[in-house]
């Protein structure tokens, strides 16, 4: 069963929760063990990343996200390309298992600039 969704948000936000995805892959961490290193909740970043939750990282996760990964300057976390947008609306297709109970996939299929 798949089911097709859209949310609005800010690039910003949208961008930087996938850079740290990205970062956080790369290292082999799971979402629990960011989180950890953090020193937040061990579902937090699982929540983060998820696109039907509205959580976000806020600037004091900012500073702990540059730790957890060894940064010595905020800066280096924020090395991603500056947003075009202010507000985006973001289409997903999530994939669930076959009693429609669990999303087994998510997948972002479209990105929409908002003006």
């Amino acid at each position: 069963m798949n089911k097709i969704f859209s949310f609005e948000t800010t690039q910003f936000d949208f961008d930087f929760i996938e850079h740290v995805k990205s970062l956080r892959k790369s290292n082999k961490w799971s979402q629990e063990e960011l989180s950890i290193r953090m020193g937040v909740s061990k579902t937090f970043v699982g929540n983060v990343e998820s696109y039907t939750q509205h959580q976000k990282y806020s600037t004091r996760h900012i500073a702990l996200l540059a730790k957890a990964f060894g940064y010595k300057n905020i800066s280096e976390l924020m090395n991603f390309p500056t947003p075009q947008h202010d507000r985006i609306k973001v289409t997903v297709k999530q994939v669930y298992n076959e009693t429609g109970t669990k999303v087994m996939e998510s997948e972002v299929v479209g990105i929409e600039g908002i003006e």
